[in-house]
């Protein structure tokens, strides 16, 4: 009888390990340009604009504090300070749209750190950044999402192609 209850336990364990697995391999993975992406990216954007309030320092404000729409995610001056001196604290927030950090680093860096803190240098982020540990399918996705927003090097460039074309 007791053999007979491990025996079932473990099965019962390899196939909750197996479907753990498969869950998270997702079909987002085969299907870079369909729905899947798109329901990643729609994510995305629900993580950097109500999860982890990514604007709220990676977005300058206006004269009146409030977020700059036509600047969404193109780094700041960060309006934060600590009471006392903390080593290694950034001032600035950098450009993290497709434009900026997206945009020069690979999706598998950008994951790396979303889900370990980790840059590609090696390097912890710097406060006040918090070292995030995203789940991969939810770093994926606000990679995406970040992989698509313009930011103000791309629009620029777009703008500067547009003139050249006149």
């Amino acid at each position: 009888m007791r053999f007979e209850c491990i025996a079932v336990g473990i099965v019962v364990l390899a196939a909750a390990g197996v479907w753990q697995v498969r869950a998270g391999q997702g079909s987002g993975a085969k299907n870079e340009g369909g729905q899947d992406t798109a329901d990643l990216i729609r994510h995305g954007e629900y993580l950097v604009s109500s999860a982890t309030m990514c604007g709220d320092c990676h977005t300058q404000q206006d004269d009146r504090g409030q977020p700059n729409r036509t600047r969404l995610l193109s780094g700041a001056t960060l309006p934060i300070r600590p009471r006392k001196e903390t080593r290694n604290w950034a001032d600035e927030s950098p450009d993290i749209t497709g434009g900026g950090l997206a945009g020069q680093w690979s999706e598998e860096d950008m994951v790396k750190f979303l889900t370990t803190g980790i840059d590609p240098d090696g390097m912890k982020a710097r406060p006040p950044m918090p070292g995030f540990r995203l789940n991969a399918r939810d770093a994926r996705a606000v990679v995406l999402y970040l992989k698509s927003v313009p930011g103000q090097q791309k629009a620029r460039k777009k703008e500067k192609g547009k003139d050249s074309e006149r």
